[in-house]
């Protein structure tokens, strides 16, 4: 549905769709005959739904002056209905999230952490419903696992504002997301090297007995503590713990540009040119708004999933000639 009102001051575009999927393809779980563990099969039913709507307003228009203000939204959800591939912990926990009935493709789960021990050591509910200090994430029993949300954020959208005078024009375009969850990146190990930047978290990490009352944060313990560890593994599934999950939602100066169109009076002095202008522009020049959790971390630029560090800063002059 599109519609304009008052020459164009006012106009609306709106889309909705829908839309469901039968005989998806995908890995599938087999019994091993044949030596293969999993199969491509169609064996997934999905379905899906949204709404895209671009408001734009004309608030100012002079023979010199024109304001213009654009307001952008997006909402996409889908739900996987069916699906016969048997899940192991480590394929919903991982940072790009997993698959699984009665949630959106690329959901994000996570080990349910409980707290820390007497000696710094994390703890959490296992595989069979028990506290432990590690968990078998090759399991195929994620009924103890929590749901975060999705990966990918449902709501997206932007405000695209260009101010013109003349012969200068501004542009300034914001850009947001909402709604979706990150797996923070996995910086706990049971040991650690010069090798390692160790993040802003272990300023309150545990130290002594009794600082399990008041942080979270596991202490870095030492060459015997760790020897007495085993074969378990608790730092790795911190990692992939409800501890470690951050919202994706933020709100970022995404672009701003200023442009200045030379006159034809003074572009027709040059031979063979018929137009120029030149633009300063700057792109990712603000984070006005993310979740406190990824101290630093870009909520926007994943990798495999996961966060990396802040998208950088780009100034760029542009010089564009028409001949």
């Amino acid at each position: 549905m599109d519609f304009a009102l008052f020459g164009n001051r006012i106009t609306l575009s709106t889309d909705f769709w829908w839309r469901n999927g039968y005989d998806l393809l995908g890995s599938y779980s087999t019994a091993g005959i044949g030596g293969q563990g999993s199969k491509w099969a169609n064996y997934a039913d999905m379905k899906g739904h949204g709404v895209d709507i671009t408001l734009g307003l004309g608030l100012l228009r002079t023979p010199d002056w024109n304001l213009r203000m654009n307001f952008i939204f997006g909402y996409a959800t889908n739900e996987i209905t069916k699906s016969s591939e048997s899940k192991r912990i480590f394929d919903l926990v991982r940072p790009e999230g997993g698959n699984y009935v009665g949630t959106p493709v690329s959901s994000l789960y996570s080990i349910q952490y409980v707290g820390l021990d007497d000696a710094g050591v994390p703890q959490f509910i296992d595989e069979n419903g028990k506290v432990a200090n590690t968990v078998y994430v090759q399991s195929r029993n994620v009924s103890y696992l929590k749901y975060e949300g999705p990966v990918d954020p449902p709501y997206t959208g932007g405000l695209n504002t260009t101010l013109s005078y003349k012969d200068f024009s501004l542009n300034v375009f914001f850009s947001y997301a909402f709604g979706n969850k990150i797996r923070l990146y996995p910086a706990f190990k049971t040991t650690y090297s010069d090798m390692d930047a160790l993040p802003k978290e272990f300023y309150d990490r545990w130290a002594m007995p009794g600082d399990e009352n008041t942080t979270n944060v596991p202490g870095i313990i030492d060459a015997y503590a760790s020897s007495l560890l085993g074969s378990a593994y608790p730092y790795n599934a911190y990692n992939y713990s409800t501890e470690r999950v951050a919202n994706g939602d933020f709100i970022r100066l995404k672009s701003v540009s200023l442009t200045y169109n030379v006159p034809a009076k003074y572009i027709n002095k040059v031979a063979g040119i018929k137009g120029a202008s030149v633009t300063l522009g700057g792109t990712n020049l603000w984070l006005l708004f993310s979740d406190d959790k990824l101290k630093g971390q870009d909520p926007e630029f994943q990798l495999s999933g996961g966060v990396a560090q802040p998208i950088q800063k780009q100034i760029t002059c542009t010089l564009n000639v028409t001949f």
